[in-house]
């Protein structure tokens, strides 16, 4: 996907950072871009056997771990046009990486070498170790329907794991105690009011006053969420990694945490199922999570709290669409735009 936000290295500055990061014996064979994101540059780099069993350069440490080869994402170039609360997010995915890896058994890529100093290149950059399945994107639509359904209990169960990571406040990953707040319906609301003031900066033309009124009548359901959960909150079909064996496919990795934040864990829900509008139709993944969660039912008010985190994405996906082209644009907008009607009318006439 082209997007205006995409840093692209020159195949020079790629094994420059291989070298500096992995020691000067580490040699490149080929380098493959990963065009299946909509926001960093991503490349596939394979290395030579004599790289990876050869002697590194003096103090450095061979971290590629014999492998053949690793995944290079490239952040976004400091002073580009973003959303605010995508400005400098690369540190949150290597620290959700870390943080998953330690405390749950979810499969994540491992963080091999990380660099936000822009001392090499204008932008951040991370390495991390290589999925060798395909995005359940890729295969869903061709999987047996009780397989498709596995896969989905699994995701559940990967999810509520996630959800077991906790932090120490609510919100976007931040250092800034001002943008650290002490209740979830608190951070929702500001998170919510600056994406409005976003779209509005890039002319998106959305029901504003509608929007702000359905939140504001709507916020007391997120009294509910009493304890600050790690949220993916980008977990659909295209970062969720399968792999086929004997019984079919299985979930082999979760990528892309750099959107995660700290709060309600049923916020996870729309995003994962992005073209669900009611998760309830969602039965093996549903079933699956509650379960695992030790709960009994999705309440009345658990749709309440799906609507509004399903009309904060799409609010979003309409927001950024000033970094594409316009044909792509266009369709991405017109049916987020769509969506967010539909989760209005949903809040505003009190249906369950």
């Amino acid at each position: 996907m082209k997007s205006k936000t995409k840093n692209l290295l020159s195949e020079g500055e790629i094994k420059k950072l291989v070298k500096v990061n992995f020691g000067d014996s580490c040699e490149v064979s080929g380098i493959e871009e990963l065009k299946g994101g909509m926001f960093n540059a991503i490349y596939l780099v394979r290395l030579v056997d004599g790289a990876r069993n050869g002697s590194v350069g003096a103090g450095r440490e061979n971290r590629t771990k014999g492998l053949d080869k690793v995944v290079l994402k490239v952040g976004v170039i400091p002073g580009t046009t973003l959303l605010t609360y995508e400005r400098d997010v690369m540190p949150t995915e290597v620290e959700c990486y870390r943080l998953i890896r330690e405390q749950t058994s979810v499969p994540v890529p491992e963080v091999l070498a990380h660099d936000f100093s822009k001392t090499h290149i204008k932008s951040n950059y991370f390495f991390m170790t290589a999925l060798e399945g395909v995005p359940l994107s890729a295969v869903s639509k061709k999987m047996e329907k009780e397989n498709l359904g596995r896969v989905k209990a699994e995701l559940a169960r990967h999810l509520e794991q996630i959800h077991h990571v906790k932090g120490g406040y609510y919100g976007y990953f931040s250092d800034d105690p001002a943008c650290q707040y002490s209740t979830w319906k608190e951070a929702f609301s500001q998170m919510f009011r600056q994406i409005l003031a976003d779209a509005r900066e890039h002319k998106v033309k959305l029901p504003y006053q509608r929007i702000e009124d359905v939140l504001k009548a709507n916020l007391f359901y997120l009294e509910e969420c009493d304890s600050p959960s790690l949220v993916e909150y980008d977990c659909h079909e295209g970062n969720v990694f399968v792999r086929e064996w004997e019984n079919g496919y299985e979930i082999e990795g979760i990528v892309d945490f750099e959107r995660s934040f700290w709060g309600d864990a049923m916020a996870d829900f729309p995003a994962a199922f992005i073209l669900t509008d009611d998760i309830r139709k969602e039965t093996e993944f549903l079933d699956a999570y509650l379960k695992a969660s030790g709960r009994e039912e999705f309440t009345g008010a658990d749709w309440k709290r799906f609507l509004l985190y399903r009309m904060y994405i799409c609010v979003i996906m309409a927001a950024e669409t000033f970094r594409y082209g316009a044909v792509y644009a266009k369709m991405q907008g017109t049916w987020a735009k769509a969506q967010v009607e539909k989760c209005l009318k949903g809040l505003e006439h009190g249906e369950a």
